[in-house]
């Protein structure tokens, strides 16, 4: 919430308020970036030397140790075929059992002399029984045959290959609890290759790693793990119990880290020395390498060096600075003001824009928009006089070919009624004749009442029955309160003419002719329809297009259109509902508060 209120107000001060703020942050970043940099750079040289020797020593540690293990494996390979070995392993009465025994117990301390890293030799029946040597004490089994050990299915596909394990994956405990690399290799008869028994060779870890790991070490202190355990911890506990809360599998091949991270968050004087972590992984064994080492930070010629950089860096900022204001003062200042004038025709104002009286490159883009504001007004002024002349012309049109026709054919049906005897129906039709063209003159009135203009359609209607006898019928659905709304005068009778001539007369049936109005919200929805032959789609978008000529059949459809277009200022004045066979529906969607303000113009 804090945040979000010192948000608010920022944005709400000024722009040139603003960028000095961003100017001034920008600036104070570009320091501290130069100084991290400065920072990294001189770390980065001298941990790459300490990473470089770091990583020398534990290769070459690796290399040792693979090239140890390696040995160890050639001897095994040799002690699986000698006499002594398969003879204990062979199926012999409890004297001869006796004698083989000690023949490959002393067998085994020959061939420890051979591999003094190792600790232990045992070879073991399946049935769980077992001669070996050690130099100080024998392994004790935890299981009672090594068939059942975790490792057998592996050693089994190795197919005589050895497998190195920690403490043989518990099946082999060492009462001095140290942590032991277990060879097992699965001893076969020279004769048919049956297997025969199991071998383990024992080799200390810390015997292992004696060469390379000493107390004291000055250059390296390093730890080994399989996977998640520890195998040979680090001389330092501190480091031994930051690993410990660290997933070695999560460890980059690369970390830098705080001593007094690893103190727990105690600030000791030792807080200032770091520690540079490494991770290999040797190619033989799946075991990790974590070489830790100690160094420091920066010489007092590196201070002096930041420090001289740092003032270096404040009389930038200096000249930032200044160069941020006069940026401020000529240039965002002046397009601020000529971007609030520009704003201004959108309500209508066209007046020029005068932020600055200089002739630079503002002052150039000013007078071309002062330029572009005086063309654009020019053409508004063209296009709003010619849709007034547009307006004027399509309702004379519209008017003219109306009157001549209807008139004639109305006079022609009342002689004709007149000379059959028919006065009183010729003095109904005369009378709605008057009253069809009194009320569309409407004493030159653009705007009329809802009801003026449905009684003109009822008239213009009334008088066509005369004509259609038996072809058409119009219905009503008039709500009492959209009579009195005020509408452009001729928009409903024109589209009625083209529902009956061009809707129902084509069908030669009785068709219907319905009329609605009612109020929807802030709007009047009139509509027209009939049942009559339908439009397609494609006649439909000629309509919309206004690509029909004068002789088309929905000419008075198109100019009642486009004049309700033009009236109103909207394209979506008007919807077109049609299917061939199915009738034509037209709605006018007319906003009253629009209408009103057209009549008080």
């Amino acid at each position: 919430m804090y945040f979000k209120r010192i948000k608010t107000a920022f944005l709400n001060r000024p722009l040139t308020s603003k960028l000095k703020y961003i100017y001034t942050a920008l600036i104070f970043l570009c320091i501290t970036c130069n100084l991290l940099i400065l920072y990294g750079f001189f770390s980065r040289e001298m941990s790459k030397t300490v990473s470089t020797l770091t990583s020398q020593t534990v290769e070459t540690v690796s290399r040792n140790v693979d090239s140890s293990l390696s040995v160890i494996s050639k001897t095994s390979t040799y002690l699986l075929g000698t006499t002594e070995v398969q003879n204990y392993l062979q199926d012999v009465n409890r004297s001869e059992y006796a004698i083989l025994s000690r023949q490959l117990r002393n067998s085994l301390y020959l061939t420890m002399e051979s591999m003094p890293l190792a600790s232990s030799i045992i070879v073991m029946r399946p049935s769980g029984i077992y001669e070996g040597a050690a130099r100080y004490a024998l392994p004790s089994v935890e299981m009672d045959t090594f068939r059942d050990a975790p490792w057998y299915g592996e050693l089994c596909a190795r197919k005589g290959a050895p497998l190195l394990t920690i403490n043989a994956d518990g099946f082999l405990y060492f009462e001095d609890g140290k942590n032991y690399v277990t060879l097992i290799r699965l001893i076969n008869s020279t004769e048919d290759a049956r297997p025969l028994g199991c071998l383990f060779i024992n080799i200390s870890v810390d015997s292992l790693f004696s060469f390379a790991k000493e107390e004291g070490s000055s250059y390296t202190d390093f730890c080994v793990s399989s996977g998640e355990d520890i195998i040979l911890p680090f001389l330092n506990e501190e480091l031994n119990l930051w690993l410990k809360n660290t997933s070695v599998d999560a460890l980059p091949a690369r970390t830098v880290i705080n001593r007094s991270a690893l103190q727990g968050g105690t600030h000791a004087n030792l807080a200032g020395t770091r520690y540079l972590l490494l991770k290999f992984q040797t190619s033989g064994m799946d075991w990790n390498y974590i070489a830790a080492v100690n160094y420091h930070l920066f010489t007092g010629q590196h201070r002096t060096f930041i420090l001289i950089s740092i003032v270096i860096l404040f009389i930038s900022f200096a000249f930032f600075l200044l160069i941020a204001f006069s940026t401020n003062r000529f240039v965002t200042a002046p397009l601020y003001r000529l971007r609030n004038a520009m704003k201004k025709p959108e309500t209508g104002d066209f007046n020029h824009a005068d932020v600055t009286p200089y002739q630079d490159e503002i002052g150039e883009l000013q007078n071309a928009y002062n330029d572009m504001v005086d063309k654009i007004e020019q053409l508004l002024d063209a296009k709003v006089s010619e849709q007034k002349r547009l307006r004027k012309a399509e309702l004379n049109v519209l008017q003219e070919q109306i009157k001549p026709h209807f008139l004639y054919n109305s006079l022609g049906a009342i002689s004709y009624l007149v000379t059959s005897g028919q006065n009183e129906k010729a003095y109904d039709l005369i009378i709605s004749l008057s009253e069809y063209y009194r009320e569309s003159l409407s004493k030159g009135n653009k705007i009329i009442s809802l009801a003026t203009e449905i009684n003109i359609v009822k008239n213009y209607l009334k008088l066509q029955k005369v004509r259609f006898p038996d072809i058409f019928t119009d219905e009503y659905e008039l709500q009492e309160d959209v009579l009195s709304c005020q509408i452009p005068r001729l928009i409903l009778q024109p589209l009625v003419e083209n529902s009956l001539y061009h809707g129902i007369i084509p069908t030669c049936d009785c068709g219907v002719i319905r009329i609605s109005a009612h109020k929807d919200k802030d709007s009047l929805i009139l509509l027209i329809s009939d049942n009559g032959v339908g439009m397609s789609q494609a006649e439909m978008e000629k309509i919309w297009n206004d690509n029909q000529d004068s002789t088309s059949r929905s000419f008075g459809l198109r100019g009642t259109i486009e004049r309700m277009r033009i009236f109103y200022e909207t394209p979506d004045i008007c919807r077109i509902d049609s299917r061939p066979d199915e009738g034509c529906t037209i709605t006018f969607t007319i906003p009253l508060s629009k209408t009103e303000k057209q009549d008080e113009s």
